[in-house]
């Protein structure tokens, strides 16, 4: 059985715990930014490939049971691919 969606593996950035000026970011301000590194790919992905930095819609990610940092989503979630 072949699947028809195009799912992405992405290992998400852990976030910063100080800012670009030197100050400590309390936890509770602490959020999990939408960006990441693409791991894995369905076959019929077209827009983003195996080590890709990506930003993808943070809601619609699924967490891995085992680790905390993986996500899965759809191709479509994908909102870009950055620069490196």
């Amino acid at each position: 059985m072949k699947l028809n969606q195009s799912l992405v593996l992405i290992r998400v950035d852990k976030p910063k715990e100080q800012d670009d000026s030197g100050v400590f970011i309390q936890e509770e301000w602490v959020t999990n930014q939408p960006l990441g590194t693409v791991e894995a790919v369905a076959d019929n992905v077209k827009f983003c490939k195996v080590g890709d930095r990506v930003w993808f819609e943070r809601y619609t990610a699924i967490t891995h049971p085992q680790d905390e940092n993986l996500k899965m989503c759809r191709e479509d979630a994908v909102l870009g691919i950055l620069d490196a």
